[in-house]
């Protein structure tokens, strides 16, 4: 029996998208990690399902390649929410996470806008195994870090020039410090203007991504926290652009808009996933 998936990608921050709601799939550590293979399977950052919610829209699953599961992505979110949007008329749409629920507007220029819910900052909800606001990792010359909830866990930094670090050496030894009792995502930033920040992103248990969206909302936040950029920015990563704003006169609510992609379409039963 056929099992349909969608190659999708926000920013180069890819995912393979399985629904379901329409069909059967046999998902466990192995099946995540051989289709999340770019050598052996179909090759993603991320596995995202699409389940049947009570209350909203849909609820969405999101599976690391490493085969473990993380709280939110806000890319994944972009792209599950454009193909709701492709399926109906409807411009506004809820997605069930374990994180909570987000919502989605369609925008007139294709792009699609998240409203990603307010930051925590509390040491507790991030989490971090101690009470402590200096983050420092000197023997990196990675210091005065910011950790945040932007429904799963971030560590962000600032330095004045990103082509000196090696995100393949300091993200693996950040994201497993004992600091982080589950682990963490680590955005390297530059500051570009009031209105940019250029971000190198590691991610827990996918490694060097060329965008993630809830690293982005984590930046612009870390940022504006420190009186260095503007509540609106463009952030610039590897894959791309976003545009956070981070209501902080109002609601508090961090909101990020940008494109998706859709790369390809396929069938997960040729490589032998079965019931």
């Amino acid at each position: 029996m056929k099992k349909p998936f969608i190659k999708m990608h926000g920013l180069g921050n890819d995912f393979v998208v399985i629904d379901s709601t329409k069909n059967q799939y046999n998902i466990n550590k192995a099946s995540i990690q051989l289709i999340s293979n770019r050598r052996y399977g179909v090759g993603c950052d991320q596995l995202i399902e699409m389940q049947n919610s009570d209350k909203e829209d849909v609820y969405m699953k999101i599976y690391n390649s490493d085969g473990t599961e993380a709280e939110a992505c806000g890319n994944a979110v972009r792209c599950v929410a454009g193909l709701l949007f492709a399926s109906s008329p409807k411009k506004e749409v809820s997605i069930e996470t374990i994180a909570g629920v987000i919502r989605a507007e369609s925008e007139e220029n294709g792009f699609i806008k998240v409203d990603m819910g307010k930051p925590k900052f509390f040491w507790k909800e991030i989490p971090l195994s101690i009470e402590t606001k200096d983050i420092n990792f000197k023997e990196l010359s990675l210091n005065n870090g910011l950790a945040i909830n932007m429904g799963n866990p971030h560590v962000v930094f600032f330095v004045k020039d990103l082509s000196n670090i090696n995100i393949h050496k300091v993200g693996p030894l950040i994201e497993n410090n004992s600091l982080f009792p589950e682990k963490v995502n680590v955005e390297i930033c530059q500051i570009e203007s009031r209105k940019k920040i250029r971000v190198l992103v590691w991610e827990r248990g996918a490694g060097k991504t060329l965008a993630c969206g809830t690293g982005a909302c984590a930046a612009l936040v870390a940022a504006y926290t420190k009186n260095l950029v503007e509540p609106a920015a463009e952030i610039i990563l590897e894959g791309g652009s976003l545009n956070i704003t981070w209501n902080i006169n109002s609601d508090e609510h961090v909101i990020m808009s940008g494109p998706i992609a859709v790369s390809f379409l396929g069938d997960l039963s040729t490589l032998g996933i079965e019931k």
